[in-house]
């Protein structure tokens, strides 16, 4: 097998067109709500970006208290986003599921795609830079 870097930024784009591909090739056969798969898509990319810049945000040192404050406003859009998901729910927004999880799932194989097949193979040279640092 080999070693490949991920890239946040590719991974994010190939969700968006096998979101888009998904949403408009089952809206034609009639097998998806494609609104629902295009829902559920930017909900997964929206938290998985949420995600990576308050990781990013936390792990980075000497970031002071406009890091800290920083860090709370996407917390606080991350709880946002997961209170309007459960309003969704609980007020039955016209959102098919299967669709909708149909739409959040490109984001994992966005994932599994690139790091088994889309990104860049590490070489020797990298790899035993990888080792040393």
């Amino acid at each position: 097998m080999t070693l490949r870097v991920v890239s946040v930024d590719r991974i994010g784009w190939v969700t968006i067109l096998m979101v888009a591909v998904a949403a408009l090739g089952g809206e034609a056969v009639g097998a998806v709500n494609a609104v629902s798969v295009a829902a559920g898509g930017a909900f997964m990319l929206a938290d998985f970006h949420l995600i990576r810049m308050l990781v990013s945000l936390l792990i980075r040192p000497g970031s002071g208290p406009w890091g800290r404050a920083s860090a709370l406003l996407l917390l606080t859009l991350k709880f946002l986003l997961a209170v309007i998901l459960l309003a969704g729910v609980l007020y039955q927004f016209p959102i098919a599921p299967m669709s909708f999880a149909l739409g959040a799932s490109m984001l994992l194989v966005a994932c599994v795609l690139d790091a088994i097949w889309l990104g860049e193979p590490v070489g020797p040279l990298d790899d035993a830079r990888a080792t040393t640092e």
